[in-house]
């Protein structure tokens, strides 16, 4: 059978669009047609088969995954594409997997990554599917890949043999420095540990010192008073007399409790429930000052030293994991953390009643300044009375003026002026102003002057100007106090303010918090204004004349008059990747003339301090200039 361009040239554009489009699956109907394609004859898989690895030869890894996902599809359909990719193999590895040591997969590193670990996948799901039929080939490939790649096909993980022999060293070397570190800490350990017994043992008998327990007492057990027996033969007698004698004491016990109001504990129990915060007190004096001194000097040296190395110590194990040495610092730990606790729950106060002087003196307090003004108030009530009298009548007298003051109408005042000083004037002339030399010169004047009889010239409006009085109306001032609020592309809104319209964003409205305008009717006007709105430089007769000035025309286009431009597929643009910053200031530092630029710098600096140090001498004169 023969090749038919056209189905050959159908099967390449399909294959170009399925690998440029970025997707993460194929699409299916795309790929229907080029497996109908490929089974009218063998001569088209073997076309697909060199299109899909010119794809897969494309220095972009999203494109060569595209081209492995079809690849896997058309490799368990067509056992003649199976043996194609068998014969190249090696060549896949390559492109894939990156067989080759002294080369790299292509940018993006993201899409790199996804192509090994996608194609060693579909190796196996072949080895699993299709291992019978080509048995050697695959085992061949399982232990090269598993051998040199550090493959490992069950977490589906991709390493180097580089980076294998790295990662060993490396957990090599923290596996070392690990041990290292425990064995510091074991001998920290060891040799701190007696120190800290001994400072526990010593805050504990201080505390065991300071405030005992009901256990430290010797409380002796009440003995029983036994009744002497006369004969051992009468038990019968003695114990009927015993409990003869407890019923009387029971009784007589009963009735004292009861006529005191005791409660018989025997019956009623009580519970003392105390707060959490409860604090014990501890009264200073002679006897103990030295314990306490001593407890507070433990609990320091536990509080500043032990117990923030124990906590590093803590830390590292907790790291390396080592269950005898954790168990052991922890033991230490908790050791010193409740005799620190313990001793925390205790406060120190001293007696301050003891220091009672002997002396039969009453101690008598100084007088106030307020206990002085108030003998002298009492001494003069009659003043007092007077006074109050005269100062009502006074307030009286001020209130009547206010509402007086009230009642009056604000009357209007105009400030003197020219008008007002000639107000009774009947006979009134025209006033004049004389001309001024515009040479400046002493001698040669204006002929004006001289046409006026040195009077000057009459003042436009004559003597009705001296009886008028221009005031200029300006309005009463209003604050604006609303703004703009329409939604900026920040989020935030426009803060404009203004009576009617914002220069940026047109009339001012009534908006709600979001920016969104409140009345219906407002809203359907600003869209109307934004339809019609043309700026002012963009003005039709504005526009024509400067196009026949100047040629030239500056018409915005409307919008939608342009061409939809093509979608663009998800590939990733490289340019795009590779334009950064870093790659910018190389293009530029690195370019030809910037570099000669500064080697011709470099090259006078160097020239200038040889001239410096031996410009006097012969031999090195020709040479540096």
């Amino acid at each position: 059978m023969t090749l038919d361009y056209g189905t050959a040239s159908r099967a390449a554009q399909l294959v170009e669009r399925l690998t440029s489009t970025g997707e993460n699956d194929v699409d299916c109907k795309l790929f229907d047609e080029i497996e109908n394609i490929c089974k009218k004859s063998s001569i088209y898989i073997d076309r697909v088969h060199a299109l899909l690895f010119h794809q897969l030869k494309e220095k972009h890894s999203q494109i060569r995954l595209s081209a492995l996902r079809i690849c896997n599809r058309l490799f368990k359909k067509f056992e003649h594409f199976r043996k194609l990719i068998i014969i190249e193999i090696s060549v896949l590895l390559k492109l894939t997997v990156n067989t080759d040591a002294g080369r790299t997969l292509p940018p993006p590193k993201k899409f790199a990554a996804d192509l090994e670990v996608y194609s060693i996948r579909c190796i196996k799901e072949w080895n699993d599917e299709f291992g019978k039929d080509f048995k050697d080939e695959f085992n061949f490939v399982f232990k090269y890949l598993s051998k040199y790649k550090k493959i490992d096909f069950e977490s589906m993980t991709v390493q180097s043999v580089t980076n294998a022999r790295l990662l060993e060293d490396r957990e090599q070397r923290q596996r070392r420095l690990n041990d290292e570190k425990l064995k510091k800490i074991e001998s920290e350990i060891n040799e701190l540990e007696p120190e800290i017994t001994i400072a526990s043992k010593t805050l504990e008998s201080g505390l065991e010192l300071l405030i005992p327990t009901p256990e430290e007492f010797f409380i002796p057990e009440a003995e029983e008073d036994i009744l002497p027996t006369s004969n051992p033969s009468e038990p019968s007698l003695t114990d009927s007399g015993r409990k003869i004698v407890s019923e009387i004491e029971s009784g007589d016990e009963n009735e004292r409790c009861r006529e005191t109001g005791i409660i018989d504990p025997a019956a009623h129990t009580v519970t003392v429930t105390l707060r959490p915060d409860f604090r014990k007190r501890v009264k200073k004096s002679e006897d103990n000052l030295a314990i306490i001194e001593s407890v507070n000097e433990q609990v320091k040296l536990i509080s500043d030293k032990y117990l923030p190395k124990i906590k590093k110590w803590l830390q590292d194990i907790a790291k390396i994991s080592n269950g005898e040495l954790l168990k052991r610092t922890i033991e230490l730990k908790r050791r010193l953390t409740d005799l620190a606790v313990r001793e925390n729950k205790i406060t120190y106060y001293e007696d301050d009643n003891d220091c009672s002087s002997d002396s039969d003196m009453e101690e008598v307090l100084p007088q106030s300044s307020a206990d002085h003004l108030l003998a002298q108030c009492l001494a003069k009530p009659d003043n007092n009375i007077r006074n109050d009298g005269s100062d009502r009548a006074d307030s009286a007298k001020v209130s009547g003026r206010d509402d007086n003051r009230n009642s009056v109408v604000a009357v209007p005042k105009l400030p003197f002026d020219i008008d007002l000083y000639h107000w009774e004037d009947e006979q009134l002339s025209a006033p004049r102003i004389l001309p001024t030399n515009p040479d400046g010169h002493r001698f040669w004047t204006s002929s004006s002057i001289m046409d006026t009889d040195c009077d000057g010239i009459v003042l436009p409006g004559g003597s009705e100007s001296l009886r008028t009085r221009v005031i200029e109306f300006t309005g009463k001032f209003e604050r604006v106090d609303r703004q703009c609020r329409a939604p900026l592309p920040s989020g935030r809104l426009c803060p404009r303010e203004d009576r009617f319209k914002c220069p940026f964003h047109g009339r001012i409205v009534l908006r709600d918090e979001l920016g969104r305008v409140v009345d219906p009717e407002n809203k359907i006007i600003l869209e109307k204004e934004k339809k019609q709105n043309v700026p002012d430089w963009q003005d039709p007769q504005l526009l024509r004349d400067i196009k026949l000035q100047t040629g030239v025309d500056l018409t915005m286009p409307k919008k939608g008059s342009r061409k939809n431009r093509k979608q663009s597929s998800n590939l990733t643009n490289l340019k795009k990747e590779l334009d950064t910053p870093r790659a910018r200031l190389e293009k530029k530092v690195f370019k030809k003339s910037s570099v000669k630029k500064v080697a011709k710098i470099l090259d006078g600096m160097d020239q200038r301090k040889f001239r410096d140090k031996f410009g006097d001498q012969f031999n090195y004169v020709h040479d540096t200039a």
